[in-house]
């Protein structure tokens, strides 16, 4: 439907908006400099060259399902000179990060054949001159010698430009899917608008809002500057009709809702807690499931459990910002290229209130806390920092959402159990196969990993055993696996299709069967799926001190009146 003039209306429910940087689907590390440069002539530019040189090539491996989530692009070989315009366009306007990404490869090579164990002082003046003032040499305790980043300083360069950002929109269509988005670059077609506006303009809360707060279309269309020729279009994007919004909880106890994947909505009267947003759009003819429709007009606290792509998805996060108070991310290493800030990240495209947690830090809450918890595993034994399980106690209950966990050793949790004691829900990923963990951080790899290297070190979660161990350990009444990537639309992030013989299918449901034989509820959730619990009137049991983290200057202000 078209509207021939202005109207009051909402964002419609299917309306899409995929944030993107070069026209390249926005995620965590194409935010940072740094990593963004290592990406961009890692995997970017080289995806297209080959696209370039052998369209059909492409065209033909991705008829084989397996290869979705190969460095292959999804598009017809007629769109080949889009493409090649595209590669020009970015070389030439991408120069310096191209630099950027020669110098970090010639310094890691410097420090290669640099004397073990001499000190480093004397390679400063022999630094690349685009990383001078950038960086500082370090040896770890073995006289491993590595690069410390100045990543403040970076976003304050000519290497970090927020001119790249946009946000697609257009309307889902009749398929419940979406091509894989991390090896595909999007190319302008007449279902789409691009909008070049970076992703911290506050502009872009206000056309978010409208998914639940109505206002009028033309005068959208002129605070985004929408020029003359794609007004009609724009205007399909909206609908007078409002949204079938659900109540917000105000029951005595804690609502549990699952939204497909890692996310999980916890709430009570008088708090809510979104952990690994990762919202589904609305689908009439698609499976059941929780929409942007159903989330509260607050969200008190955003929790990320790790930085994977799945897990900060910035097109939920950003459609998001304008309803969340806080955001909670792990305390990440300090100038790690492997391992970049994600609370800077998230800082410069325009989260204000962003919150880091070391391992057994928390957070009070009205009728209980957060706790961060520790999480091996999932990281290809790379020196990942970045990562979090969350233990929210609430209303005298607690659940654990402990995402890609993988128990590699099992004192760990007897260590959680004995300051935290029996759990209520745990939610557990069991992603067992897992990529090699070159697929993820391959770009930003001093050198190529031997294939037999790369196939030994995934990023997987727990099998069967490991996460039954885990369960003996915490006690849980209730098991949900989770954080499988099954739901139909999130095929084009994590590319994963899944067959009855599947090992994480097969190794899931075996846990399943286990937990169900102990007399614990349990299953596999998928689509959506709500508990609730009723409130513990003894509260928690006696726990061991935990830090409190004083993280917000208002919550310490509203303390300081309170005494």
């Amino acid at each position: 439907m078209t509207y021939a003039h202005d109207f009051i209306g909402y964002l419609k429910p299917q309306v899409v908006a995929e944030p993107l940087i070069d026209q390249w689907y926005a995620w965590s590390y194409l935010i940072p400099p740094a990593t963004a440069a290592r990406y961009l002539t890692e995997s970017q530019l080289k995806i297209m060259e080959s696209f370039v040189e052998a369209p059909a090539v492409h065209e033909t491996t991705l008829r084989n399902p397996a290869m979705q989530g190969g460095p292959f692009i999804n598009h017809k070989p007629d769109r080949v000179d889009e493409v090649r315009a595209l590669l020009e366009k970015t070389r030439i306007e991408q120069e310096k990060l191209i630099g950027l990404s020669g110098a970090i490869a010639t310094l890691t090579q410097q420090l290669a054949t640099h004397p073990p164990g001499q000190s480093l002082e004397p390679l400063y003046p022999q630094l690349p001159e685009t990383l001078k003032g950038y960086v500082e040499l370090v040896y770890d305790a073995q006289n491993h010698p590595s690069i410390r980043l100045i990543e403040g300083l970076l976003y304050r360069s000519e290497y970090y430009s927020p001119d790249r950002q946009s946000i697609a929109l257009r309307v889902y269509d009749d398929s419940d899917q979406r091509a894989f988005v991390m090896s595909t670059p999007r190319l302008p077609d007449k279902n789409s608008l691009f909008l070049a506006i970076p992703f911290a303009d506050q502009r872009l809360d206000q056309l978010f809002q409208m998914r639940h707060r109505p206002q009028s279309v033309q005068d959208m269309a002129e605070l985004l500057n929408i020029p003359e020729q794609d007004r009609p279009f724009f205007n399909t994007l909206f609908t007078p009709e409002a949204p079938s919004q659900r109540p917000p909880y105000q029951g005595n106890g804690v609502r549990i809702r699952y939204l497909g994947h890692a996310c999980v909505l916890i709430e009570t009267a008088d708090v809510s807690i979104l952990c690994d947003p990762l919202v589904s759009y609305a689908h009439p003819m698609g499976m059941d499931r929780y929409s942007y429709a159903d989330l509260p007009e607050t969200i008190d606290y955003a929790l990320i459990t790790h930085n994977h792509q799945d897990h900060v998805m910035l097109e939920t996060l950003l459609q998001l910002r304008h309803k969340i108070k806080h955001i909670v991310v792990p305390n990440g290493q300090k100038g790690s290229l492997l391992d970049p800030s994600l609370k800077l990240a998230l800082q410069q495209i325009g989260f204000s209130q962003v919150c880091t947690l070391d391992e057994l830090e928390s957070i009070n809450l009205p009728d209980g806390k957060i706790v961060s918890i520790p999480v091996l595993g999932e990281h290809g034994d790379l020196n990942i920092a970045t990562k979090n399980a969350y233990w929210i106690t609430l209303k005298g209950r607690s659940i654990l959402c402990a995402a890609d966990s993988n128990n590699l050793d099992p004192t760990l949790y007897s260590h959680i159990h004995h300051l935290l004691g029996d759990l209520d829900i745990l939610f557990i990923g069991m992603e067992c196969d897992g990529a090699p963990f070159t697929w993820a951080y391959g770009p930003l790899l001093p050198q190529p990993v031997p294939h037999q290297q790369a196939q030994a070190r995934r990023l997987d979660g727990s099998n069967a055993n490991r996460a039954i161990a885990l369960v003996s350990q915490l006690n849980p009444q209730q098991v949900y696996v989770y954080a499988m990537g099954q739901e139909p639309w999130l095929t084009y992030i994590t590319s994963i299709n899944y067959t009855p013989e599947s090992t994480p299918i097969r190794e899931s449901n075996q846990l399943v069967k286990l937990c169900q034989q102990q007399n614990r509820i349990s299953e596999r959730l998928l689509g959506r799926k709500e508990i609730e619990l009723i409130a513990d009137a003894a509260g928690p049991r006696d726990e061991r001190p935990i830090p409190v983290n004083p993280i917000f200057p208002e919550d310490r202000k509203q303390e300081a009146a309170l005494k």
